[in-house]
């Protein structure tokens, strides 16, 4: 083999190693060679609600599109694309860079190879780059569709906007490898380097919450882009509205403004910037992270221990306490699960102390729903269950066992015993929480003994049906051959069961309870909710609580 031959498959080992890795997290070998028939149906089931779920996202994006065009307002759907594009990529990936780029669990086997440094990165980038284009691809395609059909523009505008479907996600992409890279090198020069990033994390997760609740829009009110008569989009409202989003976001995000400039007036120039800039930050970044990328990994893989260790007094305790720490010290030291998971946590609180301290009335005032008051003491628990229901553990934790389910299996623990363990997880987090955020609520609502005691019950009942309701989800849809966290938590079907189901559960169960169409009064509906959503959890707990635990 010549120099010229080496050189060629150096090039090839970073899309090796990205394709290698995707086709893990893809199940590709599992369709080929899985000779079981019912796990095969199971990922199949699983494949096919997936599917129905983007093809349900590619047909919003084009009725958004749509609706643009129908107001009128053609010119605006390349800025919002974008946006959206960006603003979906950022999220999805703002947690991924510490599973992805450090501490992911072949670092060891990858290092060992005579592969260089820029080699790995590049491809944990590539990765990164591909899931998040095709995210973009998700928005970008039937909006420039519709766009394209509508406008039908020069040949040249069709280039700039299949090329730009590749180049949206970059910046969104390095962004959050940045600040993954900054949470994590902060974190391992510190003692506790998990709990650190798991800190630093949520810490920016309030931040931007914050601020998307202090963001003023005072010349325009969300409200009035409902008409109350009929429950569709005010036109009128929504033309007036659009084009200021528009001008806000093309001022605040640059690649917005040189994208809508490339194809709306059609200045190729600026796509030739927008080109170069994406393309470089990422040169850029791999430069810049490949100088500190081993010490980086090196001090998060290295603990430093006591010398004078001495054993003392041995407490033991039951099973059921000991596989709850294991458990809950499992979620907490993950960064990624963590920051992922207690985000509804995080939210409720936020909410119910910016209720208590502004007060609810100038809040929905500001939202143009002032007229909505008189029910919110009414929809207040199901607010609470809501967003707290999407922190639900329990969904993942048996998967969580990963590779070493077979410990669990081995040890002399019935199921029951383990499912407990993590309910009892769950609701470590989920029911404190609620209770704070109900008391917050009372106060600030003023509500009645009677009411203060619904607006406390209505969350619980929910968050404990969810939780075992996530033992009923995990116990069927958990796979262990996973090769990092972030593939379980974030790209996991269930994982999404997890955080969404309860929550359109709870939607239903909250519009039947206040828009009238039973002949009681709401607080006694909501008694009976609850009293059902208690006694299908219990039913349910029978029915899962000595199931085998998945193969």
């Amino acid at each position: 083999m010549n120099t010229k031959d080496v050189k060629i498959k150096r090039k090839n080992l970073s899309w090796l190693l990205a394709k290698n890795r995707l086709i893990d997290q893809l199940g590709w070998n599992f369709f080929r060679y899985e000779k079981d028939r019912r796990k095969r149906n199971s990922k199949i089931a699983v494949a096919v609600a997936i599917v129905m779920v983007l093809l349900m996202i590619i047909s919003y994006c084009g009725g958004v599109a749509y609706g643009y065009v129908y107001l009128g307002m053609v010119d605006l759907i390349p800025s919002i694309a974008i946006f959206i594009s960006s603003l979906l990529t950022l999220t999805f990936s703002l947690f991924k860079s510490n599973g992805e780029f450090f501490n992911f669990s072949d670092y060891d086997q990858l290092m060992s190879l005579p592969i260089a440094v820029k080699t790995i990165i590049s491809s944990r980038f590539l990765n990164m780059y591909i899931w998040n284009t095709f995210i973009a691809f998700l928005v970008m395609f039937p909006m420039g569709m519709t766009y394209l059909l509508f406008e039908q523009p020069d040949f040249i505008t069709y280039l700039i906007w299949f090329f730009s479907i590749f180049l949206v996600s970059l910046i969104p992409t390095i962004i959050a490898a940045i600040f993954g890279t900054v949470v994590t090198a902060i974190s391992s020069k510190l003692k506790y380097t998990n709990a650190v990033a798991t800190v630093l994390s949520i810490g920016l997760v309030v931040v931007l919450l914050i601020f998307l609740m202090t963001a003023s829009t005072t010349n325009f009110g969300f409200g009035e882009l409902i008409d109350s008569q009929t429950g569709t989009i005010n036109a009128d409202a929504f033309s007036s509205l659009a084009p200021f989003v528009s001008d806000r976001l093309n001022q605040l995000y640059l690649p917005t403004k040189l994208f809508k400039e490339a194809v709306v007036d059609g200045k190729f120039l600026s796509f030739l910037i927008f080109a170069v800039v994406s393309i470089g930050l990422y040169f850029l970044f791999l430069q810049l992270l490949s100088i500190k990328y081993k010490k980086i990994n090196t001090a998060l893989t290295s603990h430093s221990r006591k010398g004078n260790y001495k054993i003392g007094l041995l407490h033991q305790k039951g099973m059921l306490l000991a596989l709850y720490k294991k458990t809950l010290m499992r979620i907490l030291k993950s960064t990624v699960a963590a920051t992922n998971l207690l985000v509804g946590c995080v939210m409720a609180i936020l909410l119910a102390i910016s209720t208590l301290i502004i007060g609810p009335e100038k809040i929905l005032q500001s939202l143009d729903l002032a007229e909505y008051f008189p029910i919110l003491k009414n929809v207040a628990g199901y607010v609470i269950a809501a967003m707290v229901s999407m922190t639900n553990t329990t969904t993942i934790s048996l998967a969580l066992e990963g590779k070493n389910v077979w410990l669990i299996k081995s040890l002399p623990i019935s199921p029951k015993t383990l499912y407990d363990s993590y309910v009892l997880t769950n609701l470590t987090f989920t029911i404190p929480t609620s209770i704070i955020c109900s008391l917050l609520f009372s106060i600030s609502l003023k509500m009645s003994f009677i009411e203060t005691i619904l607006v406390i019950v209505t969350p619980l009942s929910f968050l404990l049906f969810t939780a075992v309701a996530g033992i009923f989800i995990g116990n069927r849809m958990a796979y262990y051959d996973w090769q990092d966290e972030t593939q379980l938590v974030k790209q996991s079907m269930m994982s999404l069961i997890g955080m969404l189901g309860g929550m359109i559960i709870i939607v239903f169960f909250g519009v039947i309870a206040n828009i009238g169409v039973l002949p009681l009064e709401i607080k006694s509906i909501t008694f009976s909710i609850n009293l059902f959503i208690l006694i299908i959890t219990v039913l349910l707990y029978l029915h899962e609580c000595n199931r085998p635990i998945k193969q």
